[in-house]
């Protein structure tokens, strides 16, 4: 690719190597877009905090989930495509170019809000690992829960890759392969859990069918079993949905955490959420974090991909008898939950 000062451009030509290993169609499409100004113009004018290739590709996604007729979809698996990636470009840049205005329009008006239900493997040790450290059961508070599938962790089974099986027979089975030389402590048993609240600056409904059908559109079309995953989820929560608070954590965490009754303990996660929150607000979140954890127990688990890491980070920090805080890094995991490597015991 030729030197640009056009940062989209560095964008898709970032995002082709991201998706190199395990979406072969979308590292086809962004070489591509990089090298098109009229297609990745496209992109502009989304939310400057949600990446512009998540909101160009979910638009286009979206649309053909929701069944618009083109030979486009014959590239994309989530919708029964099979041709392959390398020979997608002249049917995506058609598409785009017939259906621009309706691109433009969920470009500009969505957001990336993922709820990919496969880091629910990476983070089942961490979270176990709090409820073991804490005599009182959890009580859940997930900072950017989206629809909140996450928060029902413990409905799901989970296969991992040294032959462990955990969690209840259920149709969302997830599957992490374990990397390096250090096993992560797997639970036999579900922590207990005594409550369950999501906070989110966009709240999405698991009952409203395209609000939902927009998080599965950024869904990697050439991981089908995602997509699986994520409606069978869907299908448990749907029993049960979830409360989800509107708003900024800084402002509703307070409340949320003063609210959790004394025989249980507060456990505070979040996963590829506050990535999208700039330093300040980062170093306020950990601020709120301690000050909580002076009043009382507390336990917070961090599975994120910040600007300096090499990749997601999932981190532990108990706070305990209102004494500084114990932070541990637990391992390092692929963004979708695929793996992780577990770096240190708990």
């Amino acid at each position: 690719m030729k030197q640009t000062s056009d940062p989209l451009q560095r964008e898709f030509a970032f995002f082709a190597t991201v998706c190199a290993e395990y979406c072969p169609l979308y590292a086809a499409l962004s070489a591509r877009v990089a090298e098109d100004e009229p297609i990745r113009s496209l992109a502009r004018g989304g939310h400057p905090q949600h990446p512009p290739a998540n909101l160009l590709f979910g638009a286009v996604h979206y649309m053909l989930l929701c069944g618009a007729d083109h030979p486009l979809r014959e590239f994309y698996p989530t919708v029964g495509g099979t041709r392959p990636a390398d020979n997608a470009w002249p049917a995506f840049r058609h598409f785009c170019i017939a259906h621009e205005a309706e691109i433009h329009r969920l470009v500009t008006t969505r957001l990336v809000q993922t709820n990919e239900v496969g880091r629910c493997g990476v983070l089942l040790p961490a979270l176990a690992c709090a409820s073991a450290s804490f005599s009182a059961p959890l009580h859940l508070i997930e900072v950017g829960a989206s629809s909140g599938l996450n928060l029902y962790f413990d409905r799901y089974h989970y296969r991992y890759s040294n032959g462990v099986d955990v969690g209840p027979d259920s149709p969302a089975r997830i599957e992490t392969e374990l990397r390096g030389d250090v096993e992560p402590p797997l639970p036999r048993a579900m922590p207990a859990i005594a409550g369950r609240l999501g906070i989110d600056l966009s709240p999405v409904d698991v009952m409203d069918d395209d609000a939902m059908r927009w998080l599965e559109s950024l869904i990697w079309p050439d991981m089908v079993e995602r997509l699986m995953l994520f409606r069978a989820a869907r299908g448990i929560v749907r029993g049960s949905p979830p409360r989800i608070d509107k708003g900024d954590a800084m402002d509703l965490l307070p409340e949320a955490f003063v609210s959790v009754a004394e025989d249980s303990t507060p456990c505070i996660f979040h996963c590829h959420a506050i990535y999208q929150m700039d330093k300040a607000w980062r170093e306020r979140f950990d601020a709120l974090l301690s000050d909580l954890g002076r009043q009382r127990d507390l336990a917070h688990v961090s599975l994120e991909w910040l600007r300096d890491d090499p990749g997601p980070m999932l981190h532990l920090t108990m706070y305990r008898d209102g004494g500084a805080a114990m932070r541990t890094m637990l391992a390092e995991a692929h963004h979708h939950g695929r793996w992780m490597r577990w770096l240190a015991g708990c």
